[in-house]
């Protein structure tokens, strides 16, 4: 049987894409090889978000091209084949077929044209996503997988070339999200971490003007073997009442909020055509704090919009302040070809968005520590993610010895958040209690407690 392997980059909702393609393949008769150099087709799935993105994507396309052993197939998939599959087809002869952001459900069929020479570019959107889904070989530890109940995005944001890579908002329909959901958990999964470009926004063209997602996570929770729900990538302008309350009072749903604010300013928010401004921001992390005790908080912020001067800067070094986010990310503007953003003056030096970088990091660190400091003395169920050796001068090692169990409680998303490293009898894929001791700047530790601690705790 034929042979393929894959190279995965950009975000959680690529890999899911992945997982599908190598599934999708895997039905067809193919077998999946780790070792690109073995394999008799290779597939660079590649991220197009941001200049950093297209630069490790195009350098993968090429490093695989020079690579390339006689009879080999290369295809090239995702937001970069999307945006440019003409021009990387004619720039990189060694490239067999190229497969857009819409067209994953016809991968083997692709990949056979490849391979004949009939150099496949097909770059097409299909107007419901229901194709891309099932079946899927998930890559992710065995008890987390992702479930990405949309595709595309329908806001306007000049900084964003996603809706051009991925197409209009298009909610998948319950039904398929629950079929997937079973699927999921009968193969290992406990968390579900559900993902789309604005996920509070699902079901709202499909008819659904308030409460569509709590009434997902509703009929989620209700799937037998589902132990976490966690949610990414909501949205200020869609987050309503009800998703709150289904956040405060589903026991499966995680207390962990996703909302990329991109800044607090007025003035850049709308240059940036975001909703609201910085004080309403504040309303709604008050809001979530209010009607969900406990929960965790995480954001990210775009360092350098065209026209940002200091005074905005100040302010949002001071809204970080006294929104003392858990958990915050930044990212330096990239101007894309193709956006609003990229066309407006004022732009900001490499090196000036790189000083307010390190500043706005550094407020948001300060205001984090506080929010952490919180966490210690408490108790937290911990999904056992693996062991880890600690390097000699790893001021932890002192803590924990020279290795420890790591894992992730409610409050830490997989692969963006750190870990709870901890001592004590653990088992990959299942739950324990941690009562938490300390923590640094990424990571918290303690120990394994008796369950019996955990419930008096």
């Amino acid at each position: 049987m034929p042979s393929v392997s894959i190279v995965s980059l950009g975000c959680a909702k690529n890999l899911v894409d992945s997982e599908v393609m190598l599934a999708r393949l895997g039905a067809s008769g193919w077998t999946i090889e780790s070792d690109d150099t073995r394999a008799d087709a290779v597939i660079v799935n590649t991220c197009a978000f941001i200049d950093p993105a297209k630069a490790e994507s195009t350098e993968r396309i090429l490093e695989q091209a020079q690579r390339k052993r006689a009879g080999q197939t290369l295809v090239v998939a995702g937001c970069l084949a999307q945006r440019y599959g003409e021009q990387l087809r004619a720039l990189i002869p060694e490239i067999d077929g190229v497969v857009g952001t819409g067209e994953y459900a016809s991968i083997p069929e692709i990949v056979e044209d490849a391979q004949r020479g009939r150099a496949p570019v097909r770059t097409g959107f299909l107007p419901e996503p229901e194709h891309d889904f099932l079946p899927r070989l998930v890559t992710t530890p065995r008890a987390t997988a992702y479930v990405k109940v949309a595709e595309g995005c329908d806001h306007p944001c000049t900084f964003c070339i996603i809706p051009q890579l991925r197409g209009g908002f298009r909610s998948r329909s319950e039904t398929s999200i629950l079929a997937e959901a079973r699927a999921l958990v009968a193969g290992g999964a406990k968390e579900l971490v559900l993902i789309a470009q604005d996920t509070s926004m699902w079901g709202r063209d499909r008819g659904m003007r308030r409460g569509g997602l709590s009434q997902l996570l509703e009929r989620l929770h209700d799937v037998d073997g589902v132990e976490w729900i966690r949610l990414l990538y909501l949205y200020p302008a869609t987050v309503d009442s009800e998703l709150i309350d289904a956040i405060a009072t589903l026991p499966k749903v995680c207390k962990y909020m996703d909302m990329p604010l991109q800044h607090a300013h007025p003035d850049v928010l709308r240059a940036m055509q975001r909703p609201s401004n910085g004080e309403r921001y504040l309303s709604i992390l008050e809001e979530f704090r209010r009607r969900v005790p406990g929960i965790t908080m995480r954001s990210t912020f775009i360092v350098g919009f065209p026209g940002e001067r200091e005074e905005h800067v100040a302010y949002l070094e001071d809204w970080l302040a006294r929104a003392e986010l858990d958990r915050v990310g930044f990212f330096e503007y990239s101007s894309e070809e193709g956006t609003p953003a990229a066309t407006l003056g004022n732009a900001v030096g490499a090196r000036e968005k790189r000083r307010r970088l390190v500043r706005l990091r550094e407020a948001a660190r300060l205001a984090s520590q506080r929010a952490r400091a919180r966490r210690v003395s408490s108790i937290v169920r911990v999904l056992v993610e693996g062991r880890r050796n600690l390097r000699q001068h790893d001021p932890l090692r002192a803590q924990l010895g020279p290795s420890a169990w790591y894992g992730r409680s409610e409050g830490e998303a997989p692969g963006v958040d750190g870990s709870i490293l901890f001592t004590g009898d653990a088992r990959i894929g299942e739950f324990v209690d941690v009562a938490i001791s300390g923590h640094d700047a990424f990571d918290a530790f303690g120990r394994v407690v008796p369950l019996e601690v955990a419930r008096v705790g």
